[in-house]
């Protein structure tokens, strides 16, 4: 006869199942949870976090994404100078007729 198994379960829906493949998965959610109500200490700490990853990104942008030597416009200046390159050729094809 043949075997018969049992049905797998879905782990994102069976959290005693997400539990024997991801030890301490519970732990995590409540913490996640936490994370997003007002007032709790979790929340504070990922406000807190997310300012000082905010505000990291922004003197980052401030130094390196300002001035002449930002990628933009070093890309333009590459054609700028091709394009003088094309322009003086045009005036000595001119020039010689």
């Amino acid at each position: 006869a043949p075997k018969k198994f049992e049905m797998k379960k879905n782990a994102l829906k069976n959290k005693d199942e997400m539990e024997k493949l991801n030890p301490g998965s519970t732990e995590q959610r409540g913490l996640r949870r936490k994370s997003h109500e007002k007032g709790t200490a979790e929340q504070k700490a990922a406000a807190e976090s997310k300012k000082s990853r905010v505000q990291a990104s922004k003197e980052h942008n401030k130094k390196h994404k300002k001035g002449d030597d930002s990628f933009y416009k070093t890309l333009m200046k590459a054609f700028e100078a091709k394009a003088k390159a094309a322009e003086e050729k045009e005036a000595e094809g001119e020039d010689d007729e």
